[in-house]
């Protein structure tokens, strides 16, 4: 199958009213000849603007009852009601405590920013998924790109998935979601529209070089969830439960 196949399966990308980016990160190819389980770990835009027949397709039909909202309280809240549904974390990757003292100049930047100062963080990620092994979880940001990308580009590696399909994943989210006028005038102070843009794009080399820095200094995903505190036992875990034989 070639990699544009992988991308465009049809069970990947999955269209909800209130969404553009949630996608299934199951059925790709891992080194070892077997490939990541499909309906395991999906990646997503923010939910919040979902209504309850959109939630219920998503517990339904893919059976998605555990939620891990990435973002801060200040991007959007859940109704009540719909929070409720789901056994439902907020761990947000990104403090911005950090950016007062160093704002980042670019998205690699930014990206190895929430790297290093989110070590507790990912931490915190990884025991959910522990705690959810067997069970289905969607994780998201507020675009589905940055945060949700970093950490879905650490499952992939996990699970020994090449670098060029993670790599792809990530900048897959230029297909469902646009560039618009609208965002674009969400910029923050102090930044140009043009800078901006660039903050929202999805270029592949920003992905390469988040892997270049994370295998230069921790070899894989597998050498930073040492650093954070995983054992290898735990690892294994994680990786066992994503992955299955073709």
């Amino acid at each position: 199958m070639t990699t544009e196949a992988l991308l465009f399966n049809p069970e990947r990308h999955i269209e909800l009213a209130g969404t553009q980016n949630i996608r299934d990160l199951g059925g790709y190819p891992t080194k070892d000849g077997k490939q990541t389980k499909w309906g395991k770990y999906y990646r997503a835009d923010s939910l919040h603007l979902i209504d309850s027949a959109g939630h219920a397709f998503l517990q339904k039909e893919k059976g998605i009852h555990t939620i891990l909202d990435l973002r801060l309280s200040m991007e959007g809240k859940y109704r009540k009601e719909d929070k409720a549904l789901y056994d439902f974390y907020n761990i947000p990757l990104l403090d911005p405590a950090t950016l007062t003292t160093k704002m980042p100049k670019s998205l690699i930047e930014m990206y190895i920013l929430m790297l290093e100062s989110s070590k507790s963080k990912f931490k915190k990620i990884m025991d959910v998924f522990l705690h959810e092994k067997g069970n289905s979880v969607l994780f998201h940001c507020r675009v589905g790109k940055d945060r949700t990308g970093v950490l879905a580009a650490i499952l992939l590696d996990l699970a020994d998935v090449p670098k060029d399909i993670i790599v792809k994943d990530y900048a897959l989210t230029g297909e469902y979601k646009k560039i618009t006028d609208e965002e674009l005038n969400k910029r923050p102070p102090l930044m140009s529209r043009n800078q901006f843009k660039v903050m929202l794009g999805c270029e592949p080399s920003y992905m390469e070089d988040f892997l270049n820095y994370l295998y230069e200094k921790y070899e894989s995903a597998a050498g930073f969830l040492k650093k954070v505190g995983l054992t290898d036992e735990e690892i294994k875990v994680l990786r066992d439960d994503f992955v299955e034989e073709v």
